[in-house]
This record gives structure tokens, C-alpha cells and sequence, in this order.
């Protein structure tokens, strides 16, 4: 399975995943952890395939990686 791929250098961060389910599922992780602040999956109009959702609060590195996706 692919992991996820975060971005957080901009002004809003971002999660990419091939798999929506995989980014539904990290939504519950982060709400799990009182992280609120993100969109829905969309898809991926910049790749062209996969789907993304933003982050308008900074995730901590200790949340990412504890999800098992």
C-alpha cells in the first residue's frame, strides 16, 4: 500500500493517497486526535489521478505517523 504523502510547507498543507478510502480514513484519525480543520477527499486535479484533501492546521509529525492506513 502506498503511504500517504503530506505536505505542510505552504500556507494550507495538503494529504495525497491514491485510495479515497485511505484519505477517509486518516480524516477519522485526525478527528480521533481533535484535528478538525482539513476538506474532503477530491480528486487529485493536478496529478490527474489519486485524491488529496487540504489541512488548514499544521499536523504534528507524531499524528502522521501513527496512522495505520
Amino acid at each position: 500500500m502506498s503511504a500517504l504523502e503530506v505536505d505542510q510547507d505552504g500556507e494550507n498543507g495538503f494529504v495525497r493517497h491514491p485510495n479515497r478510502q485511505t484519505l477517509l480514513n486518516f480524516i477519522d484519525h485526525l478527528r480521533a486526535n481533535d484535528i478538525l480543520k482539513f476538506s474532503y477527499p477530491m480528486p487529485d486535479q493536478e496529478r490527474g489521478d489519486g485524491w488529496m484533501i487540504f489541512l488548514y492546521v499544521r499536523v504534528s509529525q507524531e499524528i502522521i505517523d501513527s496512522f495505520e492506513g
